[in-house]
């Protein structure tokens, strides 16, 4: 017997044999911490946003329509299908909610309990006016807390983008562009023009700025007609507007500056320095 208790105890190497590790977490799965999205009950029924990148020459699907204008608010990632009134103002996520009693006898009653919604008006230090809006009293209560409607608008945390509304999206838009076209400022004109003709003296918007330090004050609509002038006159076919208008009327400011730049286009009746 002390014989076989000294056979096991001896260390006998195994070669060829491997054994695979098991691991062994340490954190229990009671222990581990489960995410719940807060805002599922707003988010699990809203309208599909197709957000494909669609480049030129592309086969255009049979589902899809091209607009006829540029649309003027981008798209709203959480734009609800159903109480459709809440894309018209300040709801904060409210929606309309059913329930029903039952009494002994088994008899249901069934009612519907919508939000508070007030007509008010909120001043907006950005637009340096006041904005009437329908708002719930819940919404209310936040804004006096955020410290106005313009850092209520402008939060960017998950929760204010899900629940702030198409209404709230499009006026966040707004204020944006606003204090965009406040940071670019105003220039001063001179009243040199292009081959020495006067130009209009005064203070004007400034629209876009160039990296090489150019500030342009004149209307995208001018800039246009400019690009037109210089695309007719260097190409062997005269061109229709409305073929025009479909090629570069959807350009953006600066796509409007490096073509003209392309052709050597003197900006001095459009900008300063």
């Amino acid at each position: 017997m002390n014989f076989l208790r000294g056979v096991s105890l001896l260390n006998i190497p195994r070669v060829g044999i491997t054994q695979p590790v098991r691991h062994f977490s340490v954190t229990s799965p009671i222990l581990v911490r489960r995410t719940y999205d807060r805002f599922y009950k707003i988010t699990k029924q809203l309208t599909r946003v197709d957000k494909t990148d669609y480049q030129p020459g592309q086969e255009r699907p049979k589902y899809l329509s091209v607009p006829k204008d540029m649309p003027k608010y981008p798209k709203y990632d959480y734009e609800t299908r159903f109480f459709k009134r809440q894309n018209r103002g300040l709801f904060g996520g409210a929606q309309r909610k059913r329930s029903k009693t039952c009494s002994e006898y088994f008899n249901k009653n069934l009612s519907a309990r919508r939000p508070n919604v007030l007509k008010t008006s909120l001043w907006s230090e950005t637009l340096n006016r006041r904005v009437r809006v329908k708002i719930t009293a819940n919404v209310i209560k936040t804004i006096h807390k955020e410290g106005g409607l313009d850092q209520y608008l402008l939060k960017s945390t998950p929760g204010r983008i899900k629940t702030m509304g198409l209404k709230a999206w499009q006026m966040r838009y707004d204020l944006l562009k606003v204090q965009e076209r406040k940071e670019r400022g105003t220039v001063r004109v001179t009243g040199v023009g292009k081959d020495g003709k006067p130009v209009k003296k005064g203070t004007r918007e400034v629209k876009y700025i160039h990296p090489g330090g150019l500030k342009f004050y004149a209307s995208r609509a001018k800039m246009l007609k400019k690009l037109e002038y210089v695309i007719q006159r260097d190409s062997y076919f005269p061109i229709k507007p409305y073929t025009f208008d479909r090629r570069y009327g959807w350009w953006s400011y600066e796509q409007i500056v490096e073509k003209l730049q392309e052709h050597n286009w003197d900006f001095s009746d459009v900008a300063e320095r």
